[in-house]
C-alpha cells in the first residue's frame, strides 16, 4: 500500500526538521520552505504558494511549521500601513500566509485530509518585545476554529509549541522562565493533529 502524501512547509526550520524527522518512513514526505529542499514556497508571496501547491498533484495531508514575524518593543511600533509596519511581517508571513496555505491546500486535499497550522505560546503567554507574536498567534487560533466549522471534507487544526530544543539562543533568551521542550515531544503533537479524527482544536505543546 502506498504511503501517505504529507506536505510539510517551514520544513527547513527549527520545528519543521523535528516534524520531519518524527514522520519519516512512516509517510511520503514534501519538504518545503523558503530553502526548500522539495519545493520553494514562500508564505508572504500568494503566488509562490498558490503555484508550488499547484505543481504537486494530489496529498493528504499539509502541515504549517513556518511563519515569521518581528520581535519589537512596543515603544519602537508606530501607526503605519501594513507594507511600513513593524507587525507587517508577521501580518503578512504567519498569519495571511498560512490562512492562505489553508485556503488553496483545499484544491489538492484528498477528501478526509488534513491540515495543520501553526501558532505560538506568545498566543497565551506574551513576553516583552513579543506584541506581534502575540496578535497573529492569537489571530491563527481563532481562524481556525471558526474556519473548522465550515470545512465538511477536511480537518483543521493548530499547534501551539513552546520553546523547542534546538532554538537559537538569542530567541530563548526573550523568553525568560520559558522550558525548552524536546523535539520529539513537540512533533507528537502533528502526529496526533495528522493521524487523530480532530478538527478545529488548538494543541498546546
Amino acid at each position: 500500500m502506498a504511503k501517505q502524501r504529507v506536505l510539510v512547509v517551514g520544513a527547513d526550520g527549527v520545528i519543521g526538521r523535528h516534524v520531519c524527522e518524527a514522520l519519516t518512513g512512516r509517510y511520503d514526505l514534501i519538504r518545503a520552505g523558503l530553502n526548500g529542499p522539495d519545493l520553494l514556497i514562500d508564505l508572504s508571496d500568494p503566488q509562490s504558494l498558490v503555484s508550488g501547491l499547484t505543481s504537486l498533484g494530489a496529498v493528504d495531508a499539509v502541515i504549517s511549521t513556518a511563519g515569521r514575524a518581528n520581535f519589537s518593543p512596543l515603544s519602537r511600533v508606530h501607526p503605519a500601513g501594513i507594507e511600513e509596519s513593524t507587525y507587517g511581517l508577521g501580518l503578512k508571513d504567519k498569519l495571511l500566509g498560512q490562512v492562505n496555505l489553508a485556503l488553496a491546500s483545499q484544491s489538492i486535499l484528498r477528501a478526509g485530509g488534513s491540515i495543520t497550522l501553526t501558532s505560538g505560546t506568545t498566543g497565551q503567554d506574551p513576553i516583552i518585545g513579543g506584541s506581534s507574536l502575540s496578535m497573529v498567534n492569537g489571530a491563527l487560533e481563532h481562524w481556525v476554529r471558526a474556519a473548522a466549522t465550515e470545512l465538511r471534507a477536511f480537518r483543521l487544526n493548530i499547534v501551539s509549541p513552546s520553546l523547542v530544543e534546538g532554538t537559537p539562543a538569542a530567541a530563548i533568551a526573550a523568553f525568560p522562565g520559558f522550558e525548552v521542550i524536546p523535539g520529539r515531544k513537540i512533533a507528537l503533537a502533528y502526529i496526533r493533529c495528522l493521524e487523530s479524527g480532530l478538527s478545529g482544536e488548538v494543541i498546546r505543546a
